[in-house]
Order: structure tokens, then sequence, then C-alpha cells
């Protein structure tokens, strides 16, 4: 049946409402929505979106094929939101090898029935923050899976059509890097975006 997330989340309708949801939380996360991306494969999969999307629209999942994908294939993951009787789910549909090692592999599993109750609340954030936005967006944040805390990532989420028109899939890519802590990280970047320090977390 899977678990619900005891914390009911508010709306998330921005970057800003992500941000504050994390805050709250103590979520070791940060959302940017100018989309400054340092890892250079993040911003080429941020440009490939642009381009398919056309001016104002959003692409469709099927205009991101295994040849165009092939470069980023690794370190992908596609969430789809699926509602069930009044009840809303998030469904893996596909992931990466490369975050498969630091998360476990999730590809046809709901979040519910393979993450913990703790981190079901920020997952299920980023997700709508990305669909709501319905636009690309950046994420930062620290690994806290397994024994794998050291790890810093930095994703791009976008919204994808699905094949009935509706906005429900979400193209996640991330990149983990060991040498910079996240408290570095989160440092500099609170800076850079005008917010708040979040101290440790």
């Amino acid at each position: 049946m899977g678990v619900q997330p005891t914390m009911r989340l508010p709306g998330i309708d921005s970057a800003d409402d992500f941000n504050a949801a994390a805050r709250r939380g103590r979520w070791p996360m940060l959302c940017d929505p100018g989309c400054t991306f340092t890892y250079p494969l993040l911003h080429e999969l941020f440009l490939l979106w642009h381009e398919l999307a056309g001016p104002g629209d959003i692409p469709y999942r099927r205009d991101f094929n295994a040849r165009r994908l092939r470069a980023y294939m690794k370190s992908l993951v596609i969430y789809e939101r699926v509602d069930e009787g009044g009840r809303t789910r998030y469904r893996v549909r596909l992931m990466g090898s490369s975050l498969a090692a630091v998360v476990g592999e999730l590809t046809g599993r709901y979040l519910d029935e393979a993450a913990g109750e703790k981190y079901l609340p920020r997952w299920y954030a980023l997700i709508e923050a990305v669909l709501s936005a319905r636009a690309p967006l950046r994420m930062l944040s620290r690994s806290d899976a397994f024994d794998k805390s050291y790890l810093t990532g930095e994703f791009l989420g976008a919204p994808l059509r699905a094949d009935d028109d509706t906005v429900k899939l979400v193209l996640a890519m991330g990149h983990y890097d060991g040498t910079r802590s996240w408290t570095d990280v989160a440092t500099e970047e609170c800076r850079r975006l005008g917010l708040e320090p979040l101290g440790i977390l």
C-alpha cells in the first residue's frame, strides 16, 4: 500500500515556496529558478529541453528519445504524478545507473513504497515545484542516502507532457560531487541567491 507522509505539504507553486518549505522542514536542499548550472551536462540538457519545447511551451516525453538522451542516460530519472481516486502518488518511470548507485534502483516503483517516510515530503515537494513552475528548475541538495551524506548534488528538474497532453512527468538529472561540503555549498548559494543562511543541517 505504501507510506504517505504525515507532514501535509503546503502549496508548492514556485522556487520561493520550495525554499520556504525546505527551511521549515530542515531539508538540506535549495532551489535556484535561475538555472545557473555548474555541471556542463546539466546545462546541455537544460538547453535541449528549451530547444524541444519551443517558445512558451513544454516538450513531450516522446521527444526525448534514446538517441537524444544517450549522453545523459546514466544520471537521469523520470517521475510521473499519478492520481488514484483523490490520492496522489509519484512513480519512478526510469532511473539511470549512476543515480541508482546513490539512492537505490527505483525504476517502476512508487516513491511511497521505496523511500522512508522522513524523506517523502522533500521528494514530493521537488516534483510539485517543477510541475507548478512549468519550467526547468535547478536544485541543490546533500545526499541522505545510506552512508553517502558527504555527497552534494546538483540537479535539473524539467516538466514533460505525456501523450495525453497532460503535464504530469518530470525529467530530472543529477550530478553528485564529494569535493565540497554541503555547508560550503549551501552558504555560497544562499549568498548568491540572496537567501538567509540555512545554518548547518
